[in-house]
């Protein structure tokens, strides 16, 4: 049934495309990135090459978008920044030379393969969430197909818990065995998503996507009730047993509300305080009253290890952060080893020898494999990149104020969850090597990237009296392609 169902959305995937109707395609690709774990569960060995299927979708819309388009207009996507257009052409050429360094020391094409596939998709991601972003509507879009998916999955994640015995239920392969403290060992809940990682991230974005639309949303009732679903997923993620997806909330909220209280407008704000806190008050409530005895006695288990993650952050964030960074510069020299030295492959047929001391450990992190692939002179060149998209970020929070108030906080959501996820990237980088993680991660932030040019389209519909607009851009308005 579910072999069936993935092939009926391929072949809706291609006739839409086929149509030249790509925003479709992005729909039709979220519904792939969700069903394929759990086809994976059921087909024999399990392959991990279910896990990319996603990823063909997401190039094949892209490849449609780009045919419509001409060009990539990169002049635009980073109109703030005019800098931005030659150190990504730098960053390219970066990665097409450390893919030839790959296999020539590896030779092995399926890892240059998944190491390129590692650099390019979030640069693609970036790419077509801009141009998503353009089209605030088919934004919403995705993001509520996005929130309908993770709330099923959600479902299934408490009866993965609950102890349903269902192949569908189960992680794929042997599990991960947890251990919450000597004498009590358990296997996080992970319900139709694979495993219970991978849960717990969609659960995190779910949360904090949840949140941005209730935050965007001009009817309080509607704010109530996606607050609550916020709650929800966050409160879920205590059952996967993976700390870091509650750290990524938290932090999601903090980053948010700061640079929410600093751009929004104060009444909106204050409008958000208080359904935030009747939201709260009513999980609490849920929580004591209904959901306490449905958990079961193992619950407190899961309640301890998650109250001891502020005495593990600091350590894991040394050792797997800025250890693995050292111990990557001191093992990788200048040139590094290649794209792909450092992925996890699954059951992929792998021929590499990637023998090499603390290669593992080093690619644990997200600057220790960055820096154990691209070497020093990769290093520098994704300083200077990521220099020059936070100055890009900074000149559209400022723009912010030209866009309506709930177009405005919408982005401002999207693109705070993204920056969120930079310290989890640094500590357990792993995580992000999944396709549908990195697309939907740099969706968010590249739809940050459309606020200059939405700024100028609304401005130059509202004419002042002279009959010039109120603010005038460096380029024309942007047709929807």
């Amino acid at each position: 049934m579910l072999l069936l169902a993935m092939v009926a959305l391929f072949a809706i995937l291609v006739f839409t495309l086929l149509d030249g109707d790509w925003r479709t395609g992005l729909v039709v690709t979220l519904m792939i990135g969700f069903l394929q774990d759990p086809l994976r569960k059921l087909i024999p060995n399990q392959p991990s090459q279910l896990a990319g299927l996603v990823l063909i979708g997401f190039l094949l819309c892209t490849v449609v978008l780009l045919d419509r388009k001409g060009k990539f207009d990169l002049r635009t996507m980073f109109w703030t920044v005019a800098q931005m257009d030659d150190w990504v052409i730098i960053y390219f050429a970066l990665i097409a030379l450390q893919a030839v360094n790959s296999f020539t020391r590896f030779s092995d094409p399926v890892l240059t393969a998944i190491g390129v596939a590692f650099y390019v998709a979030p640069a693609l991601g970036l790419w077509m969430g801009f141009q998503v972003g353009l089209n605030v509507s088919l934004l919403r879009r995705l993001l509520n197909v996005y929130l309908i998916g993770s709330s099923v999955f959600a479902i299934s994640v408490f009866l993965s818990y609950r102890g349903f015995d269902h192949p569908l239920l189960k992680e794929v392969g042997q599990g991960i065995l947890i251990t919450f403290r000597y004498g009590f060992s358990a296997q996080g809940a992970s319900g139709l998503w694979r495993t219970s990682e991978i849960a717990s991230w969609h659960l995190a974005a779910a949360s904090a996507i949840a949140a941005t639309v209730a935050a965007a949303s001009r009817r309080p009732g509607n704010q109530i009730a996606l607050l609550l679903l916020s709650v929800g997923f966050a409160f879920l993620t205590i059952v996967t047993g993976r700390r870091k997806a509650l750290v990524l909330v938290l932090i999601f909220a903090v980053v948010f509300l700061l640079l929410l209280f600093r751009r929004a407008d104060p009444v909106v704000r204050d409008r958000l305080v208080s359904n935030l806190l009747g939201a709260s008050g009513l999980a609490y409530l849920m929580f004591t009253l209904i959901l306490v005895g449905a958990l079961g006695r193992n619950f407190g288990e899961y309640i301890a290890r998650t109250l001891s993650t502020r005495e593990e952050l600091l350590e894991r964030f040394q050792t797997q952060g800025l250890g693995a960074i050292f111990r990557a510069i001191e093992i990788s020299q200048i040139f590094g080893f290649g794209v792909g030295a450092g992925a996890q492959t699954g059951n992929l047929q792998v021929t590499a020898d990637r023998s090499i001391t603390s290669l593992g450990y080093v690619s644990e992190g997200g600057g220790g494999r960055l820096i154990l692939e691209l070497g020093v002179v990769g290093l520098i060149i994704l300083l200077v990149l990521a220099y020059l998209l936070a100055l890009v970020l900074y000149r559209n929070f400022r723009l912010l104020r030209f866009l309506p108030s709930q177009t405005a906080i919408l982005l401002l959501g999207l693109a705070s969850f993204a920056i969120a996820n930079i310290p989890l990237f640094i500590s357990a980088a792993q995580l992000y090597g999944d396709p549908f993680v990195l697309i939907m991660m740099s969706v968010c932030l590249g739809s940050f990237l459309a606020v200059p040019a939405l700024a100028a389209d609304h401005q130059q519909q509202r004419i002042n009296p002279h009959g010039q607009p109120t603010l005038k851009p460096s380029r024309p308005p942007l047709a929807q392609p």
